[in-house]
């Protein structure tokens, strides 16, 4: 027997539902990826090598802004991990309505542990920078 319409209406908002969930889960973690190995490479060009010490003194106005940025924003990721998305687990554990939720929340969480390990692959001279 063929579906109603309203049947197929509603599987496509489920569905749609589903891909913004991914993408909303995916996104930040993705954005994070772009900056931090956009920075490693605006860093290479402009000061034609891996910097030597750690600080940005001595480097170009437009790379210390794009390394306080990615920097501001990994911060906020990592606060964000430890105090805002273990009560959101937690919430949508405890409240069955938002139990639908706790897979994407699974995904992020994933996702950014996944983007710390993506992060340890630029050379090692970087790193040290980076951690210090």
């Amino acid at each position: 027997m063929p579906k109603a319409s309203g049947d197929r209406s509603s599987g496509t908002l489920a569905m749609r539902l589903a891909r913004t969930g991914i993408l909303v889960s995916a996104l930040p973690n993705l954005f994070l990826l772009v900056l931090f190995y956009s920075l490693a490479w605006h860093m290479f060009r402009a000061l034609g090598g891996w910097p030597s010490s750690i600080g940005d003194h001595g480097f170009p106005r437009p790379l210390v802004a794009h390394a306080d940025i990615t920097m501001y924003y990994f911060v906020g990721l990592i606060w964000f991990g430890m105090f805002i998305w273990p009560v959101a687990v937690l919430l949508c554990v405890v409240v069955p309505r938002w139990r639908e939720f706790i897979p994407y929340l699974g995904l992020y969480g994933a996702l950014f542990l996944s983007c710390l390990a993506l992060m340890q692959l630029v050379p090692e001279q970087f790193l040290n920078w980076w951690r210090d």
